[in-house]
């Protein structure tokens, strides 16, 4: 290995794509060739179908390409400009040690890369991670259902108020605890503006806790109004709340209680589980909670890990289904086999759509798994010492702090790891110059609380001695010494675990062999082409993981000063400017954390937009196409759009419908302008749409939205077609997500995190979220824009991913994002045009040009052979899918758009040979299904797993189980790597045998 290579953990030249140009894996010549049986000349006639009024007349400045080892010094010289220091911060995000799996589990491409686990027999590596996950958690807060993750604490608390109100039934408000994190507050009232949601706020009393006598005057006031109350377990003073009278007001007042917990501290010899909160031990009804520390740094405050729980048990089986987000569940296969699949997913946007719980799409399912390994390895054992040593950390600083004259105890409450400080002297000032001795000695909370000059102090398992005597010298050198003793007070016994968690204790090699089996059991867009229509399956560079790695993002806190944080200021203001120039648009917001929650900020944009000009009463109309993707119509009910009639007169979500190319319908949309005006807040549109189609009359749509005062909004979840070419600004776009995790290359990681990107017109400037940097000489700083709606994300979002994204950016350069475009068009229309002769295509129109995704279908006569053969044909589409597991592929996107369409996206990454072996491979499938369709019947028949069967799953849900020992994995019966070497005639008689057998 070179020796500059030698740090990065891995060799990059024995990586068969890491060190191609731009990623992309066909060579000069095999491009050329492509472009020969297409008929191009060059690169730039796959754009040839496009308006030349809507593409960018030269090549936009994104940014200088870096070659390899540049790009290494570039990212780690911006790590550096962070100041880490001896820290004290926690408050809205805890910092514990990372246990040493965290990184080995982060190295495992079977789990790093592969999608969220839509097909069960070829993601039992991923199942099993979330769902060691969920058992784990379930065993620390008793809850029998914890869900796949959620963002982060502050999304779970919305989606925990909405929950509520549904089983609440005929209810409208929510109280929470002016205890809860600030940050977790102002997200939640962001995302309630313009929805039928109440939020009511409960004050905390002169002792810092919850003032009862507010609660119960306010469940009073409201009464029969309110579906539940949100209360904090330790608050943002440190203090410990009595859960147990929080939780027995709430069942007295018939509302469901939410208990904010930090699941590290539920550890044996830490708080009270709150499954046993109340008098009887009856438990909260829900918990929400932040897990990013279980297994990461700080990392400038993302990605995050948002828990979420429900009671599920006898006496509870029905609140669980107006739940968000995903639960893993046991299932069998078809040789009665036991499984793993996903359950209840009726609920979620892909299916339910504007019906949905939420518009959640992806969570932060990597996150989970990590978290999950990092419970196990710290054991019963281990987690009982991180959060002993960090209690004790406390009571000694605390000890020897009140010792000082000028310095004691805010609330004479008790605490665990953290607590709140009352000085004599103005606290900015004090933190100011500890700054300056390296040492970030707190929070200032004052504004929290009527008192003044209040430092919020947090210790955890990272604080050694020399740390803590650091801190405590720093103290008395500002104040002087006044007696030689004090005493902390004690946690009451019912605020205690008294119980054992009793998690098994297991060797770190025996999690790492166990994880290692895992990933096996899961297919990477490393190994070959992972035909995902509208997922972007790409390959993942490993340096991306190498920049987000190094120590000075990883552990920088989000409550740094400004001061302290330039590096990870400066990669928020690159991508802000670089984003600005891939979408012809004049400002970029970085904070949203998903595609979806790109386009929530979107539309609550538009929102403010009309509300500022008096509008928002009358703008009570969403025009979404058909097509659109699920997180569309949901999105516009979560916002507020409620679909419903009222005599003759239709609010909310109307949908457009497709004309015979697969375009919008523009009779009919203009019909609908002419209908509803002035009523039309605005219209999403994916463009490309999820047909690979380019939306030609795109420009003439804006164009009839802007002369009624509605905006537009275009789902960018396939910019991976178009960016670098077309000029969003001249298009006519308003608002527009990129998912970072298709289009700019962050690993899926079995279902998220993801991020997101979201570029906006001059008129929406001053309405977005969270901060903006900006720079000025040298030196960066934050300011909030004018109007802005709020915050999406209790800090600055995923930030780990946006070193990643500037990572491959970097890589790329201007040059670099049209070239990954163009081959990703290229890669995909020479697809299509090989295919086409043997499937027939939706939409039927063969003559409009397909981009970076087609659609295949069947024709009636193999549907009746298929028929025939035993599969009825509207379960035909998903069987097929299976026979790509056969073959060591991941399936393409079954029945979406189109019921019967099997939809291929193949990206830029591979080579026009992997693109030949899949032809062959669909081509092979083809034959089969019309010479031997009896074998879609059996399909799969090599994974770890036969066919599952999700509706046994779902009538007999098991979510979780206590942990013991390592579960006994399935094994591949042939694993994908020896299937693409087979040959697909060989596997064609293996099947046949399978299926025979």
């Amino acid at each position: 290995m070179r020796k500059e290579f030698e740090k990065l953990g891995y060799d990059p030249e024995k990586l068969e794509r890491e060190l191609k140009p731009y990623y992309i894996s066909a060579t000069e010549e095999e491009i050329s060739q492509m472009l020969d049986y297409l008929g191009y000349e060059k690169i730039e006639d796959v754009f040839s179908h496009l308006p030349s009024n809507i593409q960018f007349k030269e090549t936009p400045n994104v940014c200088e390409r870096l070659e390899y080892i540049d790009l290494i010094n570039d990212v780690e010289t911006i790590a550096n400009k962070n100041k880490i220091k001896t820290s004290f911060l926690g408050d809205g995000l805890a910092q514990y040690k990372v246990p040493s799996i965290v990184p080995y589990v982060c190295n495992i491409r079977g789990l790093t890369t592969a999608y969220t686990p839509y097909q069960p027999e070829r993601s039992q590596g991923t199942l099993h991670t979330l769902w060691l996950y969920s058992s784990a958690l379930s065993m620390l807060t008793g809850f029998e259902a914890i869900n796949a993750s959620l963002y982060d604490r502050s999304t779970c608390l919305f989606e925990a108020f909405n929950t509520s109100l549904r089983i609440v039934r005929k209810t409208d408000t929510v109280f929470v605890s002016e205890g809860v994190y600030p940050g977790d507050l102002e997200v939640v009232q962001t995302l309630s503006k313009e929805t039928s949601m109440n939020i009511v706020t409960i004050a905390v009393n002169d002792q810092g806790t919850v003032d009862l006598n507010d609660l119960k005057e306010k469940l009073e006031t409201y009464k029969g109004r309110v579906g539940s109350f949100a209360f904090c377990q330790v608050n943002n003073l440190g203090i410990l709340e009595d859960v147990n009278a929080l939780t027995d007001l709430c069942s007295e007042a018939k509302i469901q209680s939410i208990a904010i917990i930090d699941p590290i501290l539920l550890a044996t010899e830490g708080l009270l589980s709150p499954s046993k909160y109340g008098s009887n031990e009856q438990g909260a009804d829900m918990i929400v909670g932040e897990g990013q520390h279980l297994c990461l740094g700080p990392n400038y405050g993302g990605p995050g890990l948002g828990i979420f729980g429900i009671r599920f048990n006898d006496k509870y089986k029905t609140a669980i289904r107006q739940t968000a987000g995903r639960f893993v569940g046991k299932a069998i296969d078809s040789n009665n086999q036991e499984c793993l699949a996903m359950v209840l997913s009726t609920r979620e946007q892909h299916i339910r759509r504007e019906k949905a719980t939420s518009n959640i799409c992806s969570n932060q399912s990597f996150i989970a798994t990590i978290a999950g390994a990092a419970i196990l390895e710290r054991g019963e054992k281990g987690l009982t010492e991180s959060i002993l040593k960090a209690r004790l950390s406390a009571i000694k600083t605390l000890e020897k702090l009140q010792c000082l004259k000028g310095i004691e105890l805010a609330y004479e409450q008790p605490f665990y790891n953290e607590f709140t400080i009352q000085l004599d002297r103005d606290v900015d000032q004090l933190i100011e110059l500890a700054n300056e001795k390296d040492l970030q000695i707190g929070i200032n909370v004052s504004k929290r609380t009527e008192k003044n000059n209040l430092l919020k102090m947090s210790f955890f398992d990272i604080h050694e001695q020399q740390d803590l005597d650091k801190l405590v010298d720093f103290f008395m050198s500002q104040f002087e010494v006044e007696k030689d003793h004090s005493d902390v007070i004690d946690i009451p016994s019912e605020l205690k675990r008294m119980d054992y968690v009793d998690l098994p204790n297991f060797s770190s090699q025996e999690l790492k062999d166990f994880y290692d089996k895992l990933g096996e059991l899961n297919v990477s867009p490393d190994d070959n082409i992972y035909p995902l229509g509208s997922c972007t399956m790409k390959y993942n560079p490993y340096i991306n993981d190498y920049a987000a790695g190094l120590k000075g993002f990883t552990d920088l806190h989000p409550q740094s000063n400004v001061e302290d944080s330039q590096g990870a200021l400066e990669i928020i203001y690159g991508l802000q400017e670089m984003f600005k120039a891939i979408t012809g648009l004049p400002a970029v917001t970085t904070q949203p954390v998903a595609g979806a929650q790109g386009e929530l900020v979107g539309i609550k944009m538009f929102q403010a937009y009309h509300r500022d000009r008096g509008n928002a009463e009358k703008k009570d109309i969403i025009l979404i196409p058909r097509s659109a993707h699920g997180t569309n119509p949901a999105t516009a009910t979560m916002a507020g759009y409620e679909s419903k009639k009222v005599g003759d007169q239709v609010y909310g979500i109307i949908s457009i419908e497709a004309n015979d190319c697969g375009q919008i319908d523009m009779d009919q949309f203009k019909s609908l302008v002419q209908t509803y005006g002035e009523r039309i807040s605005g219209i999403m549109i994916t463009n490309p749409n999820t047909s690979g189609i380019f939306e030609a009359d795109f420009k003439e749509v804006a164009e009839l939205i802007h002369s009624v005062d509605g905006l537009v909004y275009m789902d960018g979840a396939n910019m991976n077609a178009i960016a670098g070419w077309v000029d969003l600004n001249e298009l006519g776009v308003d608002a527009v997500h990129n998912n970072i995790h298709k289009t700019w290359t962050i690993p899926h990681g079995g279902g998220g995190p993801g991020d997101a990107f979201v570029a906006v017109s001059e008129k929406l400037i001053p309405y977005m979220p969270g901060i903006q940097v900006k720079k000025e000489g040298e030196s960066f700083s934050t300011f909030t824009p004018e109007k802005t709606i709020g915050s999406f994300h209790r800090h600055c979002g995923n930030f780990a991913h946006k070193v990643r994204c500037y990572t491959y950016l970097r890589a790329l350069g201007s040059e670099g994002v049209k070239m990954m475009s163009a081959v990703a068009v290229l890669s995909a229309q020479y697809l299509y045009k090989k295919l086409q002769s043997t499937y027939p295509v939706l939409p039927q129109n063969k003559e409009v040009t397909r981009m970076h995704e087609f659609i295949l279908t069947l024709n009636d006569q193999t549907f009746a052979r298929i028929q025939e053969g035993g599969t009825p044909k509207a379960n035909a589409i998903a069987k097929v899918g299976k026979l790509f597991l056969d073959f060591g592929l991941h399936a393409p996107t079954v029945a979406f758009p189109e019921v019967y369409g099997l939809m291929v996206e193949p990206t830029e990454s591979f080579s026009k040979k992997e693109l030949d072996d899949f032809v062959e491979v669909v081509e092979t499938i083809h034959t089969m299904i019309n010479e031997n369709p009896e074998v879609l019947t059996t399909a799969p028949h090599f994974t770890p797993v036969s066919k599952v069967d999700e509706v046994y799953a779902n009538k007999n849900l098991i979510l979780s189980e206590t942990i013991t020992s390592l579960p006994s994995l399935p094994q591949n019966k042939v694993s994908p790597k020896e299937l693409s070497t087979l040959g697909v005639k060989k596997v064609y008689e293996m099947i046949l045998q399978a299926h025979n057998s």
